[in-house]
């Protein structure tokens, strides 16, 4: 089931060069969409990215509305039939269903995405090896860190010998390891830093996988070059001033870069190691 939100407020400075989505000529409208990839509870998700629809909006003149799903199964479809004008998406989507759909990257935050493992601060774990036999939460199986969890505990020879389980998304994976139902979750470190602000639990991190390039916006084929090159610009100056840094705190994030296609060829790369590999 699909929720939209209402828009308005903010603007953006300099920034960045990449090829652009649609052409000069492409048709403006009043009103486009921004779609956000399900990682947190619907209710969380809004109160991070409302704002961020309401800046992008205002920036370029136009009226935006925040959309996502129940599922990153039913998000992946609505991403594939293009409903989304604008999307923040996790990366293995981005080169699986976002570019043959016609998307075009705008910006990504400034780092590498990397699967973290996380524990109880008080566990008596000290290493992967001691998940042996136990169970391990995840986000459900698509999602990026649930790929790169499986791609990393494979490596070190667990693969077959933790009980994984899948959640709903992120927040849900952190919370069966805070009421100790699980030994551990694979998440991001972006909504780690989401989760301790928001519960202040005592969690650490045990593990890490290897970085791949990030979870990106990107705009549509169809959407006019004005409107993408004002998004880009916004995006990537908000940690210039005060007002986009309290932007890009309420969604966990410290920068984003502009961002180039041919940096998502190393997550086609993993991702085809992990179709090989039945994983």
């Amino acid at each position: 089931m699909s929720r939209a939100w209402p828009v308005a407020v903010l603007l953006g400075l300099a920034a960045a060069a990449a090829p652009m989505p649609g052409g000069p000529a492409a048709e403006e409208r009043q009103d486009y969409v921004l779609g956000v990839f399900p990682y947190l509870p619907p209710a969380r998700l809004e109160r991070g990215f409302a704002p961020v629809a309401r800046a992008l909006g205002e920036a370029a003149g136009v009226r935006m509305r925040l959309r996502t799903r129940g599922s990153f199964a039913s998000f992946r479809e609505a991403l594939a039939d293009g409903r989304f004008d604008l999307v923040f998406i996790q990366p293995f989507d981005y080169v699986r269903v976002a570019a043959p759909a016609g998307y075009r990257p705008l910006a990504r935050w400034d780092g590498r995405l990397r699967a973290v493992v996380v524990t109880r601060a008080d566990s008596a774990l000290h290493g992967l090896e001691g998940l042996r036999g136990r169970q391990v939460a995840m986000p459900p199986p698509a999602a990026a860190v649930s790929i790169l969890g499986r791609d990393l505990l494979a490596a070190r020879g667990l693969a077959g010998a933790v009980r994984i389980v899948h959640l709903r998304n992120h927040f849900a994976c952190l919370s069966q390891v805070a009421a100790r139902r699980a030994a551990a979750c694979v998440t991001a470190a972006s909504a780690l830093r989401v989760y301790r602000a928001r519960y202040g639990a005592p969690l650490e991190v045990l593990s890490r996988s290897e970085g791949i390039p990030t979870s990106l916006y990107a705009a549509h084929r169809r959407v006019p070059q004005r409107l993408a090159r004002a998004w880009q610009r916004t995006i990537t100056a908000w940690h210039r001033t005060p007002a986009g840094r309290r932007l890009l705190e309420g969604i966990g994030f410290r920068r984003f870069v502009p961002a180039q296609d041919a940096e998502y060829d190393a997550v086609r790369a993993i991702w085809r190691r992990v179709q090989e590999e039945g994983r």
